[in-house]
Order: C-alpha cells, then structure tokens, then sequence
C-alpha cells in the first residue's frame, strides 16, 4: 500500500505541476501541451485508482473515494473534449470497445461515462464546440483498438512471447492513434498526453501490485486469481 500511496502523490503532483505551468504560459502553443499532458497524467492515475477500488478494496471508508474519481474523470475529459477536438471520438470510441467487451461493469464507470455524455451534449447544444467529421473517423478506428487490447489483455493465452508482450501492454490503441497522428486526424501533443495517460495507469496498476509480505510485484494474473478466489 506505501507503494502505491508514493506513486498516487507522486503522479498528483506531476499532473498539478504540468498543469500550473500550461496555464501560467496559457499563451504559448508549447506550455498549452503542458495542460494536456498533466491532465492525462491525473487521468492515468485516477482511472487506474478507480479500477483498484472497485476490484480489490473492500473497506467502506477508501470506497467512498470513487464518488469523487465518478466525477473528475468524465469532468476532466469533458475539458479536454471541449479544447482537443480529437479526445471526443478517442474516449467514445475507447468507450465502446470496452462495452463490446464487458469491462463497463460497475455503477461508477456507468456514472462517469453518463456524466461525460451529457456535458459534452450540452456543450455541443450550446456551440461551445463543435464536433468535426474527422471524429466520426476516430471512433470506430478506436473502439475497434481498444476493443482488441482488452480482450486480447483479458483473454489470450500464447507462448509467442511477442504476441504475449503486445496484448500485456495493449499495443493495438497505441498503434492506431500513432497513425491517426501520422494522417493528420490528431497532433503529436495529442499522442504525448494518451501516452502520459499510459505510462501512469500503468504505473498505479504495478504499484497495486506489491505484495509487502513477500517484499515483490505481483503478476496482473496472480493478482486477478486472488482477488476471484477471495471474492
């Protein structure tokens, strides 16, 4: 738990941080990307946080914390939605490969994805976007990246070890909005921050991870037979 504590404050103050820093520079495209990338960095660590409540945490107290990850996950891609044309088509594509595959089980995740329907509606009733046709392109495109890095990550068994690594770290949605960048449907920044979003969900999920008794990481499959042989 200590582990993960460290990781959680560590990654807070990074996104704050990056954060602050675009809006001090709010005027420079360069300092704009720091915005981004903090808020994808937040994002990271709080969809990460929530999965961990919700599948492993059982103490009413700590609980209580997806109230508010409900809120500030669809809050905070809402903005991003209403400043980076792409991130719309990216988190409903996203949103739908995982539907199609099962992983929208909890009322939290429900709440946060109603919560994030309904701000970008209203945002778009009011014109204060206006959504493009490139992002019709980028749903299906993402839904059908996400949909294969979930299940190929919850469901496939290979002893190629290349097939195993890509499915281990969802490679298919990182490839698929590499090339969306490449085609000039996304900017760089854009990558950059799914990247940061990445890197710290996954650094969150590796520090949930840490078995203190036996002083080591503990495998995400491991991890998951436990949890089911608790349950």
């Amino acid at each position: 738990m200590k582990k993960l504590v460290f990781i959680l404050v560590i990654s807070f103050f990074i996104g704050v941080g990056c954060i602050l820093i675009g809006f001090l520079y709010q005027n420079n495209i360069v300092f704009h990307g720091f915005v981004i990338v903090g808020i994808c960095v937040l994002l990271g660590m709080a969809v990460k946080t929530m999965d961990y409540i919700v599948d492993e945490i059982k103490m009413k107290p700590y609980r209580l914390w997806i109230v508010p990850l409900a809120f500030f996950i669809p809050s905070s891609m809402a903005y991003l939605a209403l400043t980076e044309g792409p991130v719309i088509g990216m988190v409903i594509g996203t949103v739908i490969g995982l539907l199609i595959t099962g992983k929208i089980d909890h009322l939290a995740y429900i709440v946060s994805i109603v919560l994030f329907v309904i701000l970008v509606f209203f945002a778009t009733v009011l014109h204060i976007i206006n959504i493009e046709m490139t992002t019709f392109y980028i749903i299906p495109v993402a839904a059908v990246g996400s949909f294969l890095d979930e299940f190929g990550h919850e469901h496939w068994k290979s002893n190629n070890k290349s097939i195993t690594f890509i499915f281990k770290h969802r490679f298919f949605l990182k490839t698929f909005a590499f090339f969306g960048v490449s085609l000039g449907f996304a900017q760089p920044i854009h990558l950059i921050g799914f990247l940061c979003f990445d890197i710290f969900y996954d650094l969150v999920d590796t520090a949930s991870r840490y078995d203190m008794k036996n002083k080591k990481f503990v495998s995400a499959e491991l991890s998951q037979a436990e949890f089911h042989l608790r349950g």
